[in-house]
């Protein structure tokens, strides 16, 4: 299965990316055990010491997990383990992230998407996305659940493009949308302006339109960033506020 990979200066590398490979080319799935050390060094042709430190950077980038007593085991790749390096970058950034900064970049996103979504969403997609609108109009919501809610109807949406990746860049955002988010939930009357957005690009999916839901999604975003600056300025700060609750 696996290859000899010689002698080279950057020898541990080399057999973290001939691991690499085998795990990318499914040959090794989730779950699967790697051969027995000296049997894998073999294969190899290379040292105990060398193997152990390839295996332990393939654990630090989660492909890799060793079970005391099962061995090392190839573990399930998931979007989170992509995603979250991608957010620590973001929150980490030298330069400051600024609300607009995240608007052009979830217009990039979000529009494409929702381009997408509304030509491969499947009749189960949009029935959950009509499920999260409605808990969402219902009313009642405080507003830390309205703003789950509003971010697992954009998660979905994403889900329901059917291309993996979008869904991924889409989550490297997520932590800083969900400091946004708890910043503006209280904002007076949210839900009456987003609820109907929110209808509207569910619509325009359902109705497999590309360039409505696009619409829809593009304005939803320009009032979402009118809000947010409202709110980030602090207009809103002496307006009346309606309490925790969110009606629809």
């Amino acid at each position: 299965m696996f290859k000899n990979v010689g002698a080279s200066d950057r020898l541990v590398d080399r057999i973290a990316n001939e691991i690499q490979s085998v795990i990318a080319a499914r040959q090794l799935s989730p779950g699967a055990k790697l051969p027995p050390e000296r049997e894998l060094c073999d294969q190899m042709g290379v040292s105990r010491t060398a193997l152990r430190e390839a295996v332990r950077m393939l654990v630090s980038r989660g492909l890799l997990e060793i079970r005391p007593g099962s061995g090392t085991t190839v573990r399930k790749m998931t979007s989170d383990q992509i995603s979250e390096p991608l957010a620590m970058l973001i929150r980490t950034h030298d330069q400051a992230i600024t609300p607009d900064h995240m608007h052009e970049v979830r217009s990039i996103l979000e529009v494409g998407i929702v381009r997408m979504a509304a030509v491969n969403a499947t009749e189960r997609d949009i029935a959950d996305l009509k499920a999260i609108i409605e808990q969402m109009e219902k009313g009642g919501l405080r507003s830390a659940e309205f703003a789950e809610k509003d971010a697992e109807l954009h998660k979905r949406i994403a889900e329901a493009s059917h291309n993996v990746l979008l869904g991924v860049l889409l989550d490297s955002i997520r932590d800083v949308m969900q400091e946004i988010r708890s910043r503006v939930r209280r904002y007076s009357g949210l839900a009456e302006i987003v609820n109907p957005d929110h209808r509207r690009i569910v619509e325009r999916i359902a109705a497999r339109d590309p360039e409505g839901a696009a619409e829809a999604m593009y304005d939803h975003l320009e009032h979402a960033k009118a809000v947010q600056r409202e709110v980030l300025t602090g207009k809103e700060a002496g307006k009346r506020t309606r309490g925790d609750k969110v009606t629809g």
